[in-house]
């Protein structure tokens, strides 16, 4: 598993790099933040982690509600950051800057817990999808949505056309 989403890091990024990075450069300040923070409204994908773990998923409780609870709280700031986005509120990137801030609180929290609870074991089944190609993607877009705050920090938020 740690082979295919370390294969899947290396894929999403060259397609940040060489796609996705000179896309949002053509973009105004609204839609190059919108564009990568709807990858992380899909995070309530985590949810499915209750089903494996009824299903004999053996994941720790605590762990459980650790990813559970990080990976909701970054989709509804991402969605809350997307609407706003939309409204062109100043509370737009705001919200953004929470994702990304979250997002960090996650996987820190997350691999602290797992240290203590002992690792997870090997995902199968729709879990391994989620990990192998689902997270490499929310972390790819972390660094794309941290560059286009810092890029794009005194540009206001305009009508796209």
């Amino acid at each position: 598993m740690i082979n295919g989403l370390f294969i899947s890091l290396i894929v999403y990024s060259l397609i940040a790099i060489w796609y996705v990075v000179p896309w949002l450069r053509k973009l105004d300040k609204r839609q190059a933040l919108t564009a990568p923070l709807w990858v992380h409204v899909f995070r309530y994908l985590a949810l499915y982690l209750l089903v494996a773990h009824r299903e004999g998923y053996a994941i720790s409780e605590p762990v459980l509600k650790v990813v559970v609870i990080g990976d909701l709280s970054g989709a509804m700031l991402a969605l809350t950051g997307i609407i706003f986005l939309r409204m062109r509120s100043r509370l737009g990137p705001i919200f953004v800057m929470l994702v990304l801030i979250a997002s960090i609180i996650d996987i820190v929290v997350g691999s602290y817990f797992r240290s203590i609870h002992g690792q997870d074991p090997e995902a199968t089944g729709v879990w391994w999808l989620v990990f192998v190609f689902f997270a490499p993607a929310v972390l790819v877009t972390m660094p794309l949505l941290g560059w286009q705050l810092y890029k794009r920090r005194g540009e206001a938020l305009t009508i796209s056309k």
